[in-house]
This record gives structure tokens, sequence and C-alpha cells, in this order.
């Protein structure tokens, strides 16, 4: 195996990235001292996983990266890659090549990669301890290093003998396993120190599981009996709720009745209604003819009274006339021979009967005009005070129907709120009763007897128990131990408790 490339960035005197490549063989860098031929060293040494700053020429391991100069400006970080050619198959990885990086920033922070994932530097030292490489494997040796290996001590030497024959890999090993080794047998006397504390107080917990099994027992038992009669309670409510459900039923059929019954009064109600219309139109009607009546009647009396005053005065007339007639007859008497004195008498009287006669005439006339209206009228007043009367025993008889159906619609809203009410308590309780069923519904786990199975609720109580128990009602029941420790088996977990009863 041999070194194929090597790039650095940053590092020491290398600001920007150069790629140093090697081909088979001896590779020779020349170059005036201070150039920088030292730093190539360093960087194989530090990228080897060198972690002393004094083996890389400097006091913190900071100082590779570097630090700027005249006209170039200082680095973040530095970073070295190197690249060895596995193509002899030197390390037994699927690789041809190996790539060994390292970089580090000023803040400290540092990582290592081989083949460009991350990993640890022990993982590093591990897989190149079969190639003769490595910090502490004297694969680089800079100056000064030859004549302290001449002058070491006898040890010393056989130490750098051994490193470069592989023995420093196994020798780590055997300091890592001594290490585990001892780590091991710190934490066995951990143990016997934990068992004997263990056994210390196990007379004490064996006393408080007895204590705790016999009260978990008279718990269980005492749970048992609360079970067994909230199960009473829970049979006693379910045939409540059924009766509840059967008053249900017959309230909502009696509720419909009463629908039914108020759909058909308000059809009433409105022919009712329909009809005292029409009557209170058609009395309408009759006022304004009964008026019209008293108008006519009215207006007969005032003619009527024309006719007299006429009458009256034609009788005045006639008697101015009759004066006339019996101072012309004195007249005459005192002068029987004028002739012309007795025909004026003659047509005076002569007009006086024809005016006798009209008089007579026009009386008998406007009487019979009258008398033929004072008939009609009297006729149709009797028919409109008939119509008037058979229209006010309808309306009174209407306006008692309306009372009194407006007294049954009353009586019947009463009972449709009383059964609204009932209905609505009922279904209070039917909710309430069917809250607890499906609270007990759910089941128990693994297929054991459910607490909610054995419980018997007072009645109105079905809401407050399942609020109380909750998921509870669905713990299972077990009469024995092993029966609890069966279904503790197919049951992992009950909302974080396992419940049974003795």
């Amino acid at each position: 195996m041999h070194v194929r490339e090597m790039t650095l960035k940053g590092f020491k005197s290398f600001p920007d990235r150069t790629k140093l490549q090697f081909g088979p063989g001896v590779s020779v860098i020349v170059g005036p001292n201070g150039s920088g031929k030292s730093n190539v060293t360093d960087a194989i040494l530090w990228v080897l996983g060198e972690q002393s700053p004094a083996a890389v020429r400097g006091r913190s391991m900071q100082d590779v990266i570097f630090a700027g100069g005249h006209g170039v400006q200082a680095r973040s970080s530095a970073e070295v890659e190197l690249v060895l050619d596995n193509s002899d198959g030197s390390v037994d990885v699927p690789f041809t090549e190996i790539s060994v990086s390292r970089r580090i920033t000023r803040e400290g922070d540092g990582e290592y990669r081989l083949n460009g994932a991350k990993c640890r530097l022990s993982d590093v030292m591990e897989l190149l301890s079969d190639t003769g490489l490595g910090k502490e494997m004297h694969s680089v040796i800079s100056q000064g290093r030859v004549e302290a290996i001449v002058t070491s001590k006898p040890r010393d030497r056989r130490l750098l003998l051994e490193e470069a024959a592989g023995l420093g890999k196994h020798r780590r090993r055997r300091r890592a396993a001594q290490r585990k080794l001892e780590r091991a047998e710190q934490n066995l006397e951990r143990v016997v120190d934990i068992e004997q504390a263990s056994r210390k107080r196990l007379g004490p917990l064996r006393r408080q599981a007895e204590a705790a099994e016999l009260r978990a027992r008279l718990e269980r038992q005492l749970a048992e009996a609360r079970w067994e009669l909230l199960g009473d309670e829970v049979r006693l409510k379910t045939a409540e709720a059924t009766e509840a459900t059967e008053a249900v039923a017959r309230l909502r059929t009696a509720r419909t009745e009463l629908d039914e019954a108020l759909r058909e009064v308000g059809v009433k109600r409105g022919a009712a209604e329909a009809e005292l219309q029409q009557r209170t139109a058609r009395r309408e009607q009759l006022a304004r003819r009964a008026s019209q009546l008293r108008s006519l009647a009215e207006r007969q009396v005032e003619r009527a009274e024309r006719s007299a005053s006429i009458g009256q005065e034609t009788g005045e007339r006639l008697a101015g006339r009759e004066r006339q007639l019996q101072a012309l007859r004195e007249e005459a008497a005192g002068a029987e021979g004028d002739l012309p004195g007795q025909q004026r008498l003659a047509a005076i009287e002569r007009q006086l009967e024809e005016l006798d006669v009209r008089r007579e005439e026009v009386l008998a006339r406007e009487l019979a005009a009258l008398e033929v209206t004072r008939e009609e009228a009297e006729t149709a007043l009797g028919r409109v005070r008939g119509d008037l009367a058979d229209a006010q025993a309808r309306q009174t008889e209407f306006e008692s129907a309306v009372d009194t159906a407006r007294q049954a619609l009353q009586a019947q809203q009463r009972e449709v709120d009383a059964a609204r009410r009932e209905s609505a308590r009922v279904s209070n309780e039917i909710a309430q009763v069917n809250r607890f069923l499906q609270a007990r519904s759910g089941g128990a786990p693994g297929g054991s007897r459910a607490l909610a199975d054995g419980l018997d609720v007072t009645s109105g109580l079905e809401g407050a128990v399942a609020a109380a128990l909750g998921g509870e009602l669905r713990a299972g029941l077990a009469s024995t131990v092993g029966e609890a420790r069966t279904l503790l088996t197919k049951v992992t977990t009950i909302d974080g408790r396992a419940a049974s009863g003795a």
C-alpha cells in the first residue's frame, strides 16, 4: 500500500486547495528552508489522527489553520484528505482506494471521514492498524527522530520494533480488552451490592405484597358485592326504560290523535269563520236594505204630510171660495134682476164643484198610492225584521258554538302542552338510560364479563353512574385469581389499570 495523492486546503502554508500526487516508489520533496516541506509530513501525521499539537509543531490544534499573509486572507478552517492505494487488497475492505480526511475549524469543531462518510478517530486507527500507518506506527520519521531512535533505550527500541512489526495493534486491543474486563468486574461488584440490598428489602416487601394482596382481595369482594347490587338496579332500570319506551309510544299515539283532533277543530273553525263572515255580509246587506226601507217609509211619510198640506190648502181655498160664493149669493139676493151677476155666480159654483171633484180625485189617488206604498213597506219591513231576527239567532248560536270550540281548543291545547312536557321528561329519562346502556354496551376486554353487566342503578341515576364510572363500565370481571391472570395475559392495559373480582 502506498499514498496515491494528498489534498490540502487551509492547512498551514497551503491557503488554497493544493493536490499532491504520488506514484509508486520513492517520492522526494525538495526546497529551501521555510518553503513548507515539513508541513507536508505534518499534514500526513495530522490526517492520520495525531492529537498532540507539539507533534505538528504548534501550541494548539487551531495553529494548523492558515493564519494569513501579505495580501492573503486568513482561513476559517483547515482540511487534509489522504488517498491510499488498496488495489492489492492490503486492507480488507471492498474499495481499491481509501480516502481519509480530517477537518478542523477555528471554533474547535472537527470531524473525520472515511471515503466521504463521517466516522470516529478509533475507526480510522482500526482501519489503518494493518497497514503500518498511524500516529503511533512511526510511519513518518521527522527531523531528529533517527538520532532519537539510535540513542533510545532498549525498551523504547523494542516498542519501536514491535510497532513496526504490527504488534502495536494487538497491544492496543489487549489494553482495550483489559479496560472492558475492569469495567465488567466493577459492574459485577455493583450487581452483587444491589442483590444484597435487594435481599435485605425482600422480607418487608414480601409482607407488603401479602398485605396488598389481602387488601386487593377484600376490595374485589366489596366491588363484586357492589356490582351485584348495581346489576339488580340496572335490570330494574332496563325494565323501567322499556316501560318508559312503551309510555312514550302511547303518548306519541295520543299526541298524534290530539294533532288530528286539532286539525279537525281547525277545519271546523275555518268553516265556522267562513259561515260567520257570510252571515255578517248577509246581515250587513239586510241592514242596508232595512235602511233603504226606512228611508222609503220616511219619504212616504213626507209625501203624506205634503199631501195633507195640499189638502188643507185646497180646503182653505175652498172655504175662501165658499165665502165668496156666500157673498155673491147675498149680492144676488139683493139684486135678483141682475143677470150678469147670476151668470157669474153660476160659473163660480161650477168651478167650485169642479174643484171639489178634482180635490177628491187627487186625494183618493194620493191615499191609494200611499196605502200601496205603506203595505209594501210593511211587508218588506216584516221580511227584513224576520231575516234580521233569524240572522241574530244564527249569530248567537254561532257565537255560542265558537265559544264552545274555543274552550275545547284551549282544553286540548293544555292537554297537548302537558303531553309535550311528559314526552320531554320521558325523552330525557330515555336519553339518560341510553347513555348508560351505551356505556355498558362496549364489551369487556378479553371476552370477560363487563362491570356494567352486573350494575343495577336506581331510577334517575343512570347518567350520574355513567359519568362517575366512565370507561370503567367496560372493565373486565374475574371470579378467581387464575381467571384474572388469564385475563391480564390477554389484555396488556385497560386505560392504565386492571380490574378483577374475587
